[in-house]
């Protein structure tokens, strides 16, 4: 209910700031207050309705159109806080500033400015969230890196959020996307799907058709814990996608000149795990047994990254895969959802000691905020280099 509070919450504040004060007949602010009231809503219908906001089942254009308002009421109601900076500059400047003050809060012309911009950066967002994400190519740089691993590439997705939202035709496109880069490994830092394994058993069936000639793993994720968990997991390794759960693989790929190369996988359950009595991530667990980190490299895949420091401390690997923030979606509300995940968002960070992290900002999105403004979702080419 936490989302539908803050949609309320959002809604008064509109209502209160932008509505009330407009110069405008009785009955289009009576339509405007209930456009406002209805986008509000709709987190709460899904919610009695729609079978839950972590994966309302409604068609597809009614989520779009849903998430459209709420993207809209979102950007207003920013767009209306900015303008009390304004109204604030002009009630200090006295009688001076009495024109700006009734430009900026009482004006049509100003509030059809701050609803165009809402409609505009709203539609732009749905746009990006919902679009099947281009390849972006990464560099990490790893400390001691074997030479036979030097320029070794492989994929790393985040976040799939399969859903009534990104549903079959998406995930086609998307694992088309991925098999064109013809990788040798495809790592998948959990969030696979959103929903019950028979709603949404059509929307992941595509995932059996990655192609990656030395494998491909993954990790869960939190919102894996949220619904049938076991059949799930089970689901997704049926899918050809091998699911570590506080474990490793040791794998071989073809290095440098041709030449067969080592790396150990690791995989750690979820911190959302302690909320439903499951197994907890244990790095050390997931390491054990494996080859020395000194002679065969290990990457660590977790979904949440907050946890990277820790990890570290316990157990030795030289990089870590994460995801989760979903790059914090909205440039200005990243650095909230850094503050909560650690202050880890998006893109490497490194320790002191070299280990590197790198947080993907996601391969889809969550259908309960699909909005991405300058923070675009991708599929990651990552290339091993030499510090």
């Amino acid at each position: 209910m936490r989302f539908a509070v803050f949609h309320l919450l959002m809604a008064v504040w509109v209502l209160w700031r932008f509505v009330a004060p407009l110069r405008i007949a009785r009955g289009p602010k009576i339509v405007l207050a209930a456009v406002v009231a209805a986008a509000a809503l709709f987190s709460t219908f899904t919610v009695f309705f729609a079978g839950g906001l972590l994966s309302p089942e409604l068609p597809r254009w009614a989520l779009i159109a849903g998430n459209f308002g709420e993207a809209v009421l979102l950007f207003l109601c920013v767009l209306t806080a900015l303008r009390e900076i304004l109204i604030l500059v002009a009630v200090l400047a006295g009688r001076s500033g009495e024109k700006l003050h009734d430009a900026v809060q009482k004006s049509r012309r100003s509030a059809l400015l701050m609803g165009a911009a809402s409609i505009g950066l709203g539609a732009c967002g749905i746009a990006k969230g919902i679009e099947v994400p281009e390849v972006r190519r990464h560099t990490a740089r790893i400390k001691d890196l074997p030479l036979e691993l030097e320029g070794f590439e492989f994929v790393q997705l985040s976040d799939l959020h399969a859903s009534a939202l990104l549903t079959e035709p998406y995930a086609e496109a998307l694992v088309e996307r991925v098999n064109s880069l013809n990788p040798q490994l495809v790592l998948i830092t959990g969030d696979f799907v959103d929903g019950t394994v028979e709603r949404r058993e059509k929307d992941v069936a595509p995932f059996a058709k990655l192609r990656a000639r030395s494998g491909v793993f993954g990790c869960e994720g939190n919102h894996e814990h949220y619904g049938d968990y076991e059949r799930w997991i089970a689901k997704i390794e049926s899918l050809g996608i091998r699911v570590l759960r506080n474990e490793h693989a040791v794998v071989t790929v073809e290095g440098r000149n041709g030449r067969p190369a080592q790396l150990t996988l690791g995989g750690v359950c979820d911190p959302m795990a302690e909320r439903f009595g499951r197994e907890l991530p244990d790095v050390q667990k997931t390491f054990a047994g494996a080859p020395d980190a000194g002679k065969v490299p290990r990457i660590l895949l977790a979904h949440q990254p907050k946890l990277f420091p820790r990890y570290r401390e316990k157990e030795s690997f030289a990089l870590q895969l994460s995801g989760h923030t979903h790059g914090g979606q909205i440039l200005g509300m990243d650095r909230a959802v850094a503050i909560i995940n650690g202050t880890f968002v998006r893109g490497f960070y490194r320790r002191p000691d070299g280990t590197l992290m790198y947080v993907h900002p996601g391969s889809g999105l969550w259908n309960g905020f699909p909005i991405r403004v300058g923070v675009p979702s991708e599929i990651a080419l990552i290339r091993l280099a030499r510090l």
